[in-house]
């Protein structure tokens, strides 16, 4: 055992250098325990205060649930006509009578659902007869796509013939012409031209005019469509406008065409020209 003199001789041979490192590392020591220990205390201060927030979130959405309620029985007495709150046996009789309504409802509603069915079913039965007076497979796509189509025909020929209509009426003080227009516009009467036609000196170009709304009602007609943007000679559009002009010969009508003449086509070319035209459309000169 170390004598009291060998200690005293140890720590006088301690330098303060020496002796300062080792304080500052107990000082290290001591402080990195102290703070072990707060951060402990800071994360269960946290944990605490985590679950005192979700409590005081559930008791939040309580506090909503019954507000919610209390408003929900306000009105439910209101509706219900009750003065005083209800009693069990009350509510009880409240709900049958709900209950009843809302079986009620769904009565009407399946009985309204029953009676389209009923009217569709109608609709169809109509439809059969009408396809089986024009002849036509019943219930097929075929059959309902031509008698769709017929009726469509049907529609245009009506327009049609109304717009002939107005023109006759619109020309009737005057002296008119032998045919009406194949195409006129249906409120106004005014002329819907086909074709508009430059004359050169031995050939003509002809180009549409008709309106884009005519284009079901051009496709009535043989070789019109095809006729357009063509330049033919007084040989070919003999040939060429014969299909057309049988056509307006069975409607008993004519098409109008715009005339228009090049600057270098004589005189003689452009009346040879126009005798020509005149015997298949009725004219418009453009001058």
């Amino acid at each position: 055992m170390a004598t009291q003199e060998g200690r005293r001789s140890f720590l006088l041979g301690i330098t303060l250098n020496e002796l300062g490192f080792i304080m500052f590392f107990l000082l290290m020591i001591v402080s990195a325990a102290t703070l072990q220990n707060t951060k402990q205390k800071l994360a269960d201060e946290i944990q605490q205060r985590a679950k005192l927030q979700v409590e005081i979130d559930a008791q939040q959405e309580n506090e909503d649930n019954f507000k919610r309620l209390q408003l929900l029985e306000s009105r439910l007495m209101q509706a219900a006509g009750f003065a005083a709150k209800p009693s069990e046996q009350q509510l009880n009789e409240l709900f049958v009578r709900l209950q009843e309504a809302q079986a009620g409802i769904e009565l009407q509603q399946a009985n309204t659902q029953l009676k389209r069915e009923l009217e569709a079913l109608q609709d169809y039965k109509k439809l059969v007869e009408v396809l089986e007076r024009n002849g036509l497979a019943e219930g097929s796509p075929q059959a309902v796509e031509k008698l769709l189509n017929k009726a469509e025909a049907a529609l245009q020929e009506q327009k049609t013939l109304e717009g002939r209509l107005a023109y006759m009426q619109k020309k009737l003080q005057a002296n008119g012409l032998d045919h009406p227009p194949c195409w006129a516009d249906a409120q106004s009467g005014a002329v819907e031209y086909l074709y508009s036609i430059i004359l050169y000196e031995n050939k003509m170009h002809i180009s549409a005019a008709w309106p884009g709304h005519r284009k079901a009602d051009l496709r009535l007609i043989p070789d019109a469509e095809k006729l357009a943007g063509t330049t033919v000679t007084l040989e070919q559009l003999d040939r060429q406008v014969a299909p057309l002009f049988a056509w307006s010969k069975a409607h008993n009508c004519r098409h109008f065409v715009r005339i228009k003449d090049d600057s270098k086509t004589s005189k003689e070319a452009f009346k040879r020209q126009m005798l020509a035209i005149e015997a298949y459309f009725y004219k418009y000169l453009e001058r």
